[in-house]
């Protein structure tokens, strides 16, 4: 059982150092280049690569899968050789040790480039994602932008759709205002027309009612030198004024017939006189009557001159308001 427990501790430690002597790669460590680079002298070197190869190194399933497809016999059906027989045990060599540590430093260096390598990639991958999560974000606010764009969009096309709107309106005002205008230039030549005619009448009427003043006033002092001297008459008692000079002096009252004989004159003097009397107060009331006709025609006739004219400042007040107006929209339109 020693000897059994012996053989299989040195076949593992072979297989150990096969493993240990092989590349990554798989192949044997003393056929590769790498190896002889680190070698001592040519010599070793030679024969080295004239030993034996190992095979290239198992995964663990196929060497489970060896370990079970291999049959061991029984402990009772094993001969073991003496210990005599027993190959002595030498412990390795120096060159074999240099190489291993060649090797291993070797591997270490790989490791340690590998490690920083991964350590560089890992940075770079850092990196990337850093710079991943910054355009994520630069697109979540360029969706945004977009979404404000778009809303921004809309409202300048709704904007626009009203300015049209307020546009088309305004046009329709300025043709309206343009029809008033041209309107009011033709009231406005209209009225200056009937300005001119009204002044006309006016300066008609001025001129006439001076006129009819003129001949009212000489009317008005030949009938009152009439009525002052029928009251001079009155006063003094006399019978100066006879029947024949006072029909003459007024145009209302008949003459006396020249065929009746004096002393029937003589006899009606009296009467007369009283007659003459009452005639002529009916005629100084009728001559005052017509005077306050007179004047108060005058005063109507003034009134009226007066208003008139009043008439004329407002049409010449509303010709000027239309001609502003019609000014501005013209000012408007250029």
């Amino acid at each position: 059982m020693r000897r059994a427990r012996d053989y299989l501790e040195g076949h593992e430690e072979q297989s150990s150092s096969s493993r240990q002597h092989s590349t990554p790669h798989g192949y044997d460590e003393f056929s590769s280049p790498r190896t002889t680079s680190y070698g001592g002298n040519s010599s070793q070197n030679t024969t080295l690569s004239s030993g034996p190869t190992h095979p290239p190194p198992q995964s663990p399933m196929q060497v489970a899968q060896s370990a079970s497809s291999i049959i061991l016999p029984s402990p009772a059906s094993l001969k073991f050789p003496s210990s005599q027989s027993l190959p002595p045990m030498s412990p390795p060599t120096t060159s074999q040790t240099s190489i291993q540590n060649a090797d291993l430093q070797d591997l270490q260096h790989q490791v340690s480039v590998k490690t920083f390598e991964f350590q560089t990639l890992q940075r770079e991958y850092d990196a990337l994602l850093q710079n991943l999560e910054r355009q994520k974000t630069k697109c979540a606010t360029f969706e945004k932008k977009l979404e404000v764009s778009g809303i921004e969009i809309n409202s300048l096309k709704e904007e626009k759709e009203r300015l049209l709107a307020q546009i088309l309106t305004v046009e329709g005002q300025i043709e309206e205002l343009q029809q008033s205008r041209d309107e009011a230039r033709r009231q406005l030549v209209a009225n200056g027309a009937q300005y001119v005619r009204i002044m006309d009448m006016a300066n008609r009427l001025q001129s006439q009612s001076a006129e009819a003043k003129k001949i009212w006033e000489l009317e008005k002092a030949r009938l009152e030198q009439r009525i002052r001297l029928l009251e001079e008459a009155m006063v003094a008692g006399t019978p100066k004024p006879t029947p024949t000079v006072v029909a003459e002096q007024q145009p209302g009252i008949n003459s006396v017939p020249s065929s009746v004989d004096s002393t029937d004159t003589m006899n009606t003097t009296i009467p007369s006189q009283t007659e003459i009397i009452n005639v002529l107060r009916s005629e100084i009331s009728r001559l005052r009557s017509r005077t306050h006709t007179l004047e108060s025609t005058v005063q109507n006739m003034r009134r009226e001159s007066f208003s008139i004219q009043t008439v004329a400042r407002k049409i010449l007040d509303s010709g000027d308001k239309i001609g502003n107006i019609a000014k501005e929209v013209v000012g408007e339109d250029e």
